[in-house]
């Protein structure tokens, strides 16, 4: 009885150093609220009010700072950015968008500098969110200006826009456009890799994941995917990309070097439920991957050694836009 005591206790602390660290930031689209998940116990430490609809979270690169585009809701569309200090876990300052409706994708390119897009007005934005400050990148001109991700490598942002069905190719150092890569109207999630040398586009509707070559801006893949392929992310190492699948209630996990599907990660906790998994993010070190499931109210953890659920941790209502920063909160 002694032994099985100590393993049980060996095996309880090894799981605790082998936990995740930082702190997740969840956006919580149907209650206007911003959890943060303190990763070490997988357990939300606070919620604090935001703008309505918050659908998109972004960190900068030392994760003290976060911002939050507040898109709105049915009842209006929304125009604001809510500045997070990540330690204090509070509202610091809110930004008015002025003219610049349903703020969405969002990206820290410095300390101080946010790109935004405004899906109504079809620009991409940089705020400063210390100075409130509200500039034009470029404008797309395109249908539903959605996500952006945003590459240090070239300084460049590419945004989805989903109506269109083109992504937008912006130099973001330059403030201009430089192309748009005709896709299929449906394209919505997007990644630029670590190196800044690929993009992998999710189209929802075509249940595709396309890889461009960011040089020639050419195809260089496709893979079928599963029904309504939402979002895409890639673990800083660059070694492993996963698209949430909406409809299917999966994330699917692709070797980037190889270009080859590993596996399919069931989602689904209960019996008859579907979850939606939307937001990706990852730990720093790569080691954890972290979904949000829209149906369920849920982050699932995932061990990107075993690529297997480590951890759910309950959230508010609709969460969807999440993002890791290395700092610790209590």
């Amino acid at each position: 009885m002694k032994n099985i005591t100590t393993s049980f206790v060996l095996v309880f602390f090894f799981n605790l150093i082998a936990a995740a660290q930082g702190t997740l930031l969840v956006g919580n689209k149907e209650d206007n609220t911003l959890s943060f998940i303190e990763l070490k116990q997988y357990k939300v430490v606070a919620t604090i009010p935001v703008g309505a609809g918050p659908h998109e979270v972004a960190v900068s690169p030392s994760g003290k700072m976060a911002a939050v585009a507040n898109y709105g809701n049915r009842a209006g569309a929304g125009k604001s950015v809510s500045v997070i200090d990540v330690a204090g876990k509070e509202v610091v300052k809110t930004i008015d968008l002025g003219e610049y409706l349903r703020p969405h994708g969002m990206e820290f390119i410095n300390e101080e500098e946010l790109l935004v897009t405004s899906e109504a007005n079809k620009v991409l934005l940089r705020v400063n969110i210390r100075s409130g400050a509200v500039s034009e990148v470029a404008k797309t001109d395109q249908l539903t200006t959605h996500m952006v991700t945003y590459s240090a490598a070239d300084q460049r942002a590419y945004t989805s826009n989903i109506n269109s069905g083109t992504v937008s190719v912006i130099d973001v150092k330059n403030n201009a456009l430089i192309r748009h890569i005709q896709l299929k109207p449906g394209v919505e999630g997007l990644h630029v890799s670590p190196d800044g040398k690929e993009l992998w586009v999710a189209n929802q509707k075509e249940n595709t994941n396309t890889v461009i070559d960011t040089r020639t801006f050419e195809t260089m893949h496709v893979f079928p995917a599963q029904p309504v392929a939402y979002r895409v992310g890639f673990l800083p190492n660059g070694k492993y990309a996963a698209v949430s699948n909406g409809g299917a209630g999966n994330v699917s996990i692709y070797d980037v070097p190889a270009k080859k599907w590993i596996k399919d990660i069931d989602l689904v906790t209960e019996p008859g439920k579907q979850p939606v998994p939307g937001g990706i993010t990852a730990s720093a070190d790569s080691k954890w991957m972290f979904i949000c499931t829209t149906g369920m109210n849920l982050v699932v953890v995932i061990d990107t050694k075993t690529w297997t659920v480590a951890q759910r941790i309950d959230t508010g209502r609709n969460p969807d836009g999440i993002y890791y920063s290395k700092v610790n909160v209590q």
